[in-house]
């Protein structure tokens, strides 16, 4: 009983939130890559949160990372609006 209450002492004091990692560093060059190609190269990527991250390389991917035409201008806008996250 004695070593039940410690454990659950122990773990209220560590706090109940879990550790979140950090994103992979490849994950972070492929994002800054992108970033760069879009024009976004003053961004940091390593400085983002990893929603950040996460969201930049699901919007990045496929015809979304288009170069040209609407679709370029669509990507754009919507890594701006991903960058003003906090």
């Amino acid at each position: 009983m004695k070593g039940a209450l410690t454990a659950l002492l122990v773990a209220v004091t560590l706090g109940g939130a879990p550790a979140a990692a950090a994103p992979n560093a490849q994950l972070v060059a492929s994002v800054q890559h992108r970033l760069n190609v879009f024009g976004f190269d003053h961004v940091d990527a390593a400085t983002l949160t990893t929603r950040q991250i996460a969201a930049l390389h699901m919007q990045l991917q496929g015809r979304a990372g288009s170069l040209y035409g609407a679709n370029y201008i669509r990507t754009r806008q919507r890594i701006q609006v991903i960058l003003g996250w906090d």
